[in-house]
């Protein structure tokens, strides 16, 4: 099995940008990674309502999507490359978004539990909310309320289900590229995956 990395959060803290960028670093020392994409984007190109007016379908979906996405990848495919690391924009916090509309809903959070205990992350980071970081990407909702109310839900899910993470730290304001991020991370994984410290970011 491939070492996973779930980069976790609400939306507009720069999950997918920080995934392309750990993707490139780790490729250019040698290691086949790929960073998964967000299913919600995938979501509302089909129609599926999302964010605050979500339905409980839609929902059930992205969830099966993105754990299927996950489990596709983590074995060998007959062609292409095996995948040393998948980077994976999203885990289980896509959850908290069905919780923060429609409560607690057993088959999800099952769904859910289940798929952390049998395909589980090496490592969860935690991506904090940055001040007036909430752009139009035509995906996710622009309402800072919304945001917050679901980086707090995410915060209370992972205390109660004692999932261990990492929470980046609130990035300087001259760090555009999330440089500091990105060494954490990248350092992190070569670390676990018994890399030189040649390989790291200094």
């Amino acid at each position: 099995m491939p070492y996973k990395i779930g980069l976790i959060s609400t939306h507009g803290t720069g999950k997918t940008a920080l995934a392309g960028l750990l993707e490139g670093e780790l490729k250019r020392r040698g290691l086949e990674a790929i960073a998964l994409p967000e299913i919600a984007q995938e979501a509302r190109k089909r129609g599926l309502p999302i964010n605050e007016e979500t339905r409980l379908e839609a929902q059930i979906w992205i969830l099966h999507r993105q754990f299927a996405q996950e489990i596709d990848y983590a074995f060998p495919r007959p062609s292409g490359p095996r995948y040393q690391v998948l980077i994976c924009d999203r885990g289980p916090d896509n959850y908290c978004y069905l919780a923060c509309r429609f409560g607690e809903d057993s088959y999800a959070l099952n769904m859910t539990l289940g798929h952390l205990k049998k395909f589980p992350y090496h490592r969860l980071y935690f991506l904090p909310i940055v001040e007036n970081n909430l752009a139009d990407n035509k995906t996710r909702s622009l309402d800072h309320s919304f945001q917050r109310e679901i980086d707090k839900l995410i915060r209370n899910f992972l205390q109660k289900h004692r999932l261990e993470f990492i929470e980046l730290p609130q990035p300087k304001k001259d760090d555009h590229f999330r440089n500091a991020w990105l060494k954490l991370i990248l350092n992190q994984t070569l670390t676990d995956l018994n890399y030189p410290s040649s390989y790291f970011i200094s």
